[in-house]
């Protein structure tokens, strides 16, 4: 599957899960929430996801494998030039962890990053 721009994962707000009663939201998920808005300009350069909460995820699958369906995460497309501390999944690059994604997001498309 080809993936012609950075394309950020993140769960759909407020969710339920059939384990636990009660609404939810994902921290790290909000967090690059509040990154987007921060930054309303990213939106302009990356597809943003807004997935439910249930597994499985197919559309995630299909490009970074089963074993990696947990969000945020922010797939790099097809040529981007990754940062040392991508993973890799069968020759794409991605980054799971806010920070790590949010940084890449700036220092690509600038913007204000995480604070250290």
């Amino acid at each position: 599957m080809m993936l012609a721009r950075d394309t950020l994962f993140i769960l759909r707000a407020p969710f339920e899960d059939a384990v636990l009663e009660g609404k939810w939201f994902c921290a790290a998920c909000a967090t690059m929430e509040g990154a987007l808005l921060a930054n309303p300009h990213w939106a302009t350069h990356i597809d943003v996801k807004r997935m439910p909460f249930p597994r499985p995820r197919h559309e995630m699958i299909v490009l970074i494998g089963e074993e990696n369906q947990s969000m945020p995460v922010l797939v790099l497309a097809d040529g981007a030039k990754p940062p040392p501390d991508a993973k890799q999944f069968e020759g794409r690059y991605y980054l799971d962890e806010p920070k790590p994604i949010a940084r890449y997001l700036a220092a690509t498309y600038g913007g204000a990053g995480p604070h250290p």
